[in-house]
Formats: C-alpha cells, structure tokens, sequence
C-alpha cells in the first residue's frame, strides 16, 4: 500500500529559529518523536530556486530560469513580485509529475506568488490552489487594485514611468530629489505591505485549512495522495508598526540596522512562526481525522532562512551565511493512524534537494522510510546566483547620478547581487564569492556564528572543497 507524502514547507524558517523554541508545542513535538536533520542545507537563497531545485533535482546553476541574472540592464521586462516571470521551462519534468505517473494525486496548496500556476513551479500537479491571489489582497483589496497596474499594463507601462520620473527629476535639485526618492520609496514599500495584508498574523494558513477540507470532501478518491503546502507567515513584512521594513535602506546604509530595528523584526517574525505553528498543529489533526496520516510520511522544512543583522545582513536572497542557507528538516512516519516515535536526529550535512530521490523511494516502496542518500556522508551546496529584487534596476540606474539615496542603494544591490556558493563537509563551510571577495573558510563545529575565517591557514582544504564543487557540477 502506498503511502500518503504530505509536504509543509513553511517558507523563510532557519533551522535556528525552528528548533528547540519551547514556544512551537507542534514543531518540537515533531522534533522529539520524529527524524530531524540537525544541519540541512537549502540549495538555493531564495523561494523560486529552491523550490526549482526541487521539483526537478537539478542544483540552482543548472536551472538558466532560476539562475539568470535578475538585475541588469532590461529587469524591467521582469515584473516586481515576478509572478509573470518563468522558473520552469514548460516542459519539465518534477517530482510531482513522476509521482502523478505512479498513481498518485498530487495537490499543490500555495501561498506564496512565486510558487504558483504563473510561475511554472506548479507543473506536474493535477490540482492547484493559488491561495495567495485571495488571501494575501484581502485586507485592502482598492489598494492591490491600485498597484496591480505596475504588473497587468506590462514591462512598456514601467519603461514610460521610468523615464517620465527621470525627466520629472531633472528639474529638482539632488538634495530635493534624494528626499523625494526615499519619501516615495517608503510609502511604496507601505503599501505594498498594507495591500497584501503583510502586517496581520496569517498570511493565508486559515484560509489553507479551509481549501484543503474543501479538496478532501470533494476530491479525495482514496488514492495515495502527494500533498505540497508553502506557508508564507514567516516571510516579511512584519506585523512591527512605525519601522522602515525595506531591507535595501538597511543594507545600503541610509537607515541604521542597529540592535532595536533588529530585535523588534526579530520578535515579529517569531510570533509569525508561534502563529504558523499552532495552524499546523491544527492541520495534522485535521489530517488525521480525514485518514491521510493512517499510511504516511510527513515531511516539514523551510526554502531558505533570514538573517537579523549577522554579518550585516538583512532578510534573504543574499549570500549563504548560516542564518540563510540552514534550514529545519524533520520527517515523521504514521502507521495505522498512529506516529512512529523514531526519535532520531542526524547530524552530518544534508541537501534539501535530496529530498526528491528519498520522496520517490518512499512513494515506489523502495524505502520504508525516508533514508535513502539523505543520511550520506558528502558535500552539499547552497547557491547564491544573485537577488531576486532586479525589477527597478533600470530607474535605479536612470537616477543614480542625480541622487546619492539612489546610489548607494544601486551600488549595494549591484554587491549582493554577484554569485556565491556555500559548500559544505562535515562541519567544514567554504564560502566561495567567485573572484569578487575573499573566500570564507569556517569550522561551524568551533565558531557556528561563522566569526573566525581561518583560510588563510587552511588553503589546501579549502581548494580541495572547491575543487570538489567544479568536478561534480
């Protein structure tokens, strides 16, 4: 008999923030009967290439759609939040296509607009609820109207704005049009949050629960079931009232990331997580009761992470440093309605790209449970291949000359912007930035803030690990 695969990925959640918090009753009771993997790596730095990845087994250098270059010259045929822009070639073939050929129903429930049936990253399942198109504009639904024209009317609209704001700036002076630039940017930043709801608790697990009760009364015909949920409670903006939340005013130094800022979108974006694990709390109930867990695997990770000031970083789609590159990983068994308490938790690294083989093995009835490679001693990656945030490259470089404000906030997105690629041994991390800053070696073991680079005295390791990296790629 097949089992049920249920999949919770619970979107920006680091492994830190995920494990041992005394105040998330559902993921620690996971954490202690089920199996956790301690040091799980997302391939990718952001939502679109990890879940590429994923889907199609491929790391994030290997996919053009995922790892092209967001910010250059003609980002503006690319749409802000991307919902237009293509991760997948139409054609591929993902994990849930495999398992719809092996007899199972596979559902997607998504919150999140870049995994979505706009987006290819949707190929392959037979049913598919774009729940971030109700949830996330529900709370002032006349404003998302009012910002929908910077994606129906097209990459020509944005094109004209941005030379009508150039011309317009023209006249001002630079002391006047930085002032202007920053006023409009926050109030942009503002609303964008005020229209999607991004300062309320639930981004969409309630309206989740509802949909998938919805599909199990009508749709559920007793089939194995391979069931896909991206929560997004986790992902900012943060319910913080009174705080500039535009990472880019951080990273570029107009606004000062100091100790306050950052515990308070720290405290935020735990309480998002407490939220979000309450309602998963809830759903495994509701799953149990609906017979799905009678025969199952339940699999609960995150894409990526999010740093709160280490190494000066803000948020995600940024270099792999710990906080964003280290995610949760925990897989728990249900025979006969009942969880298996394994009580395991594996420690050597492991890539959350693994996790395709070990679903199809499950679902084959190669492995019972989810082992397979998973639990190798080997190197894994997580690529950086550059920001997901390019759409106003072309009006960032129009008025760069004429506004210091505009500057460094190109000058800074143009840094984050170069490749990345963390590679991981052990407890060893090489942080390889490709010729644009120095390599980072460190023995997460000694120095798990990654504060101590000692590749000045451990050269040939790294070049080793390195070379590792371009022999398997």
């Amino acid at each position: 008999m097949k089992k049920n695969i249920v999949f919770l990925l619970i979107d920006t959640v680091r492994a830190s923030d995920a494990y041992h918090n005394p105040k998330l009753h559902t993921i620690n009771y996971l954490y202690r009967n089920g199996v956790s993997y301690e040091n799980t790596v997302a391939p990718g730095t952001w939502t679109a290439p990890t879940h590429a990845a994923l889907f199609v087994n491929k790391p994030v250098s290997s996919i053009r759609h995922v790892s092209r270059d967001f910010f250059k010259d003609g980002s503006a045929k690319i749409d802000p939040w991307l919902v237009k822009t293509k991760f997948l070639p139409k054609n591929s073939i993902t994990l849930a296509g495999k398992l719809s050929k092996i007899g199972y129903k596979s559902v997607l429930f998504s919150n999140n607009p870049f995994i979505s049936s706009f987006t290819n990253l949707g190929i392959g399942f037979d049913k598919l609820y774009d729940l971030w198109l109700d949830t996330n504009v529900k709370e002032n639904k006349r404003l998302a109207e009012k910002l929908s024209f910077i994606l129906e009317r097209g990459a020509s609209a944005r094109e004209k704005m941005y030379k009508i704001s150039y011309l317009m700036t023209r006249v001002l002076p630079k002391k006047a049009l930085d002032r202007l630039y920053l006023y409009l940017r926050k109030r942009l930043d503002e609303g964008v949050a005020n229209a999607d709801g991004t300062f309320t608790l639930d981004r969409g697990a309630l309206e989740t629960e509802r949909r998938l009760l919805r599909y199990l009364d009508y749709f559920y015909d007793l089939s194995p079931q391979f069931i896909f949920i991206n929560y997004i409670e986790a992902h900012e903006n943060y319910p913080v009232r009174g705080i500039t939340q535009d990472k880019w005013l951080y990273l570029s130094g107009i606004e000062p990331l100091d100790e306050y800022i950052v515990k308070k979108l720290h405290s935020a974006y735990t309480k998002r997580i407490e939220y979000l694990d309450r309602r998963i709390g809830r759903l495994i109930t509701l799953l149990k009761k609906k017979g799905i867990l009678d025969n199952a695997v339940l699999i609960v990770a995150s894409d990526h992470g999010q740093a709160f000031g280490e190494h000066g970083l803000l948020y995600h789609s940024l270099p792999p440093y710990e906080p964003i590159s280290k995610v949760p990983l925990l897989a728990i068994n249900f025979e006969n309605g009942k969880l298996i308490k394994e009580k395991e938790h594996v420690e050597n690294p492991v890539s959350l790209l693994s996790l395709h083989d070990a679903i199809l093995g499950i679902a084959s009835g190669r492995e019972e449970h989810l082992n397979g490679n998973l639990r190798r001693d080997r190197y894994v990656f997580s690529e950086h291949k550059g920001i997901s945030e390019g759409w106003d490259e072309q009006l960032l470089r129009l008025l760069k000359q004429r506004s210091s404000i505009v500057s460094k906030i190109y000058e800074t997105k143009r840094v984050m912007n170069t490749p990345a690629i963390a590679i991981y041994k052990n407890s060893i991390k090489l942080v390889h930035h490709y010729g644009y800053g120095k390599d980072e070696l460190y023995n997460l073991e000694n120095d798990p803030e990654e504060s101590d680079n000692i590749i000045d005295s451990n050269r040939q390791l790294a070049l080793e690990m390195l070379n590792h990296h371009y022999h398997s790629s």
